[in-house]
């Protein structure tokens, strides 16, 4: 056996070696393909039982606050109003997020993909956080005019600092939600189950899913 046949031959193995190489390749990608649908499937049930609590809700909220205003209920209406205003903003970017899972399910592209997944979470994590500040709202709900005009500094008083109270709280769930806290219990326990985990794991298979692609 001449160099000439001897070559032929480490050449046909190496091209046998780089067709099953490119089949594994294709079969790992298709793998994390489908691992990554699989996440992104998860969160349609949290993200849709949000939007069918939250709908309802939101319109009873509206409804009591068009009750109080036209029973002259100021604060009750106020409080309210408020409340209404941020679940708002949270179910519309809840039908923001159900749009970029869509899309995210419909694309092959790695790039546009982890940039939609990219917005789907800030949507999410901005959603956390506009929910957080409610909290102080529900104080005003419950303030009588009458009470207040009867006893200003006391009745008035109360409330007020309750109000501060809960602002305070708000307000440190939401420095502690920052992830310039490199460590928070807070954010830990907020930004678990099944409406976060399902992104991170899927940002992790992109990753994997980009290094196939090389």
């Amino acid at each position: 056996m001449d160099n000439i046949e001897l070559q032929h031959i480490w050449k046909s193995y190496d091209q046998k070696i780089q067709s099953v190489l490119t089949i594994n390749k294709e079969i790992a990608l298709n793998l994390s393909r489908q691992k990554l649908d699989k996440q992104i499937r998860k969160l349609n049930r949290p993200k849709w039982t949000g939007v069918l609590i939250g709908l309802p809700y939101t319109i009873f909220l509206i409804g009591i606050t068009i009750t109080a205003a036209i029973s002259n209920a100021y604060f009750v209406a106020i409080g309210f109003g408020s409340i209404s205003l941020i679940m708002a903003i949270v179910l519309g970017n809840y039908f923001y997020q159900l749009h970029l899972i869509s899309e995210i399910r419909s694309s092959d592209d790695v790039l546009f993909t982890q940039e939609q997944l990219s917005k789907l979470r800030i949507s999410s994590f901005r959603s956390l956080n506009f929910a957080v500040f409610q909290l102080p709202f529900w104080s005003v709900c419950w303030i009588s005019i009458e009470a207040l005009n009867a006893s200003p500094f006391v009745y008035g008083g109360i409330n007020l600092i309750v109000f501060l109270i809960l602002t305070f709280i708000s307000f440190w769930i939401f420095r502690k939600l920052s992830y310039k806290h490199k460590e928070s219990k807070i954010r830990d326990f907020f930004l678990s189950g099944s409406e976060w985990e399902p992104i991170a794991k899927s940002a992790e298979i992109l990753e994997q899913i980009k290094e196939y692609e090389k």
